[in-house]
C-alpha cells in the first residue's frame, strides 16, 4: 500500500513542472487536480501521467463551482446554478446541466467532477436559498453527472451560508440537502471555514469534532471525504496540517503546495505504524471509484462533448 495514494497533487498548465508529476504518479499519488489548460492539453496530460503511473488507473478531478471553463479554459460556459433555478422545468434543466459537464470533463480526461456546492444563498454558485430547493435541484444535478460517467464531490461541509450558525440551526437547514444526498455521494468536501458554534479552534477540514463528531457521528456519513484544496486552504504549516487532518476522517488530500513534502509526512506517520485504516479506506475507495468509471458509458470526443452546450442552450 503505497501511503501516496493518499495525495491529489494540483497541476497548473503553464506554472507546475511536468517533471515533478511525473515523479509524484512514479511515487503512486492517488489522481491529480487540475487547473489553467485547454481541453487537449489537460486530455494530453492525463495520458501522460496514466502511463507512468504505478497504479491502472488515475482519478483525475475538476475542481469547478459552478463551470467547467473555471479550469478548462477553452470550454463553453452553461448556465449558472441561480439561472438553473428560474427556468421553467428546473430539475430537468440541472439534471441536463449536470450530463452535459460531466461529459466534457471526461472527454477532457477527469473523471472526477468536484461538485455540486450545496450551500445556501442567492449568490453563485448556490441554486437557491431554500433547503428543499437545493436538494431537489442537487439531486437531479447528481444523476446527470452519475448518468454522464463522472464521480461527484459534494461540498462544502457544513455550509459555509450557516458559519454563524448554531447548530439547531444547521440541521433545519443547511444539513438538509446533505442529508439527502448522502447516499447518492461519491465524497465530501470540508471547508476551510471556521463554525465558532461548532469548534471555534479549527477549520472545518481540521476539526476532530467537525469530522468525526457532527458529520460521521450524528450525521452517519460512510462514504469517502476530501480536504478543501490545500493551495487555497490559509494553512501556516501544510504538512503537519494534512496530517492533522487524516487523523480527524480525512481520506484524500487535495492539492497541496508542496505534494512532495506532504507525501513525506504521510509516509513518516505511516512507518510509525498509524493512518493504516485511512490508507486502507482510501484504496478502497479508489478501487470502488474507479470499477464505477469502468461501468460507465465511454468519453465523448472533445468536439462532441463541448456541442452539447449548444443542445442545452436550445432547449431550455
Amino acid at each position: 500500500m503505497k501511503p501516496a495514494r493518499i495525495v491529489f497533487p494540483g497541476f497548473w498548465f503553464g506554472k507546475s513542472d511536468l517533471k515533478e508529476a511525473e515523479n509524484l504518479a512514479r511515487r503512486g499519488v492517488g489522481g491529480f487536480c487540475l487547473y489553467g489548460g485547454t481541453a487537449q492539453q489537460t486530455l494530453d496530460f492525463t495520458h501522460r501521467m496514466q502511463d507512468v503511473s504505478v497504479y491502472d488507473k488515475l482519478l483525475f478531478c475538476a475542481d469547478v463551482n459552478e463551470n467547467l471553463n473555471e479550469i478548462i479554459t477553452d470550454a463553453p460556459v452553461l448556465p449558472t446554478n441561480a439561472q438553473i433555478a428560474q427556468q421553467r422545468n428546473p430539475q430537468d434543466a440541472a439534471y441536463r446541466k449536470g450530463n452535459v459537464l460531466a461529459r466534457m470533463a471526461r472527454a477532457c480526461g477527469m473523471d472526477w467532477v468536484l461538485n455540486p456546492v450545496l450551500d445556501l444563498g442567492y449568490s453563485s454558485p448556490a441554486f437557491s436559498d431554500d433547503p428543499m430547493t437545493v436538494t431537489h435541484l442537487v439531486g437531479d444535478f447528481m444523476a446527470g453527472l452519475s448518468n454522464g460517467g463522472a464521480l461527484n464531490c459534494v461540498k462544502y461541509f457544513p455550509g459555509v451560508s450557516g458559519v454563524l450558525k448554531t447548530l439547531p440551526q444547521l440541521e433545519d437547514a443547511e444539513f438538509v440537502p446533505y442529508k439527502h444526498t448522502f447516499r447518492r455521494a461519491d465524497s465530501i468536501m470540508l471547508s476551510d471555514m471556521i463554525f465558532p458554534n461548532i469548534d471555534n479552534d479549527n477549520q472545518a477540514m481540521l476539526s476532530d469534532k467537525m469530522i468525526k463528531g457532527l458529520l460521521k457521528k450524528r450525521l452517519n456519513y460512510k462514504g469517502c471525504v476530501m480536504s478543501f484544496p490545500l493551495w487555497k486552504g490559509r494553512l501556516r504549516y501544510e504538512e503537519a496540517s494534512a496530517i492533522k487532518m487524516l487523523h480527524c476522517g480525512v481520506e484524500n488530500i487535495l492539492a497541496p503546495q508542496n505534494a512532495g513534502a506532504v507525501i513525506d509526512a504521510i509516509e513518516r506517520e505511516v512507518n510509525r505504524g498509524l493512518l493504516t485504516d485511512e490508507l486502507f479506506h482510501t484504496i478502497s475507495n479508489h478501487e470502488m471509484f474507479t470499477s464505477k468509471i469502468n461501468m460507465g458509458p465511454q468519453p465523448d470526443s472533445i468536439e462532441k462533448a463541448f456541442k452539447l452546450v449548444d443542445l442545452y442552450k436550445a432547449t431550455k
